[in-house]
């Protein structure tokens, strides 16, 4: 998946939806819709996520996890979006934990 599909989608008004979860998570972890779309035009993937080629459902999407800015503060934010060339579903955002990654937030801790 390349990030520039994924920008050029949203810019085209492509479908934009945001999951259950994710909507739970930004209420939670006070992330806005501009922080996500600052994400989506400012970040970097980081890890993508396939779809697995025995899965035949027409709700799975190829996804991938994005780095990026939150808007009007330096700090970091990851989102899950998945694009399957016809609509943008936003699976999850937070923030990421030094628990779980390295110091650059790209890297996953062994």
């Amino acid at each position: 998946m390349k990030i520039e599909d994924i920008r050029n989608a949203i810019n085209r008004d492509i479908p934009i939806e945001y999951s259950m979860h994710c909507q739970k998570r930004m209420l939670e972890r006070n992330i806005s819709r501009r922080d996500i779309y600052n994400c989506i035009h400012t970040g970097e993937i980081i890890e993508d996520y396939p779809v697995d080629e025995n899965n035949t459902s027409d709700k799975s999407f190829p996804a991938c996890l994005i780095m990026g800015m939150k808007c009007n503060e330096n700090r970091m934010i990851h989102v899950v979006v998945g694009y399957n060339g016809k609509k943008v579903i936003i699976i999850s955002a937070c923030y990421p934990d030094s628990e779980y990654w390295e110091n650059d937030y790209k890297t996953r801790r062994k």
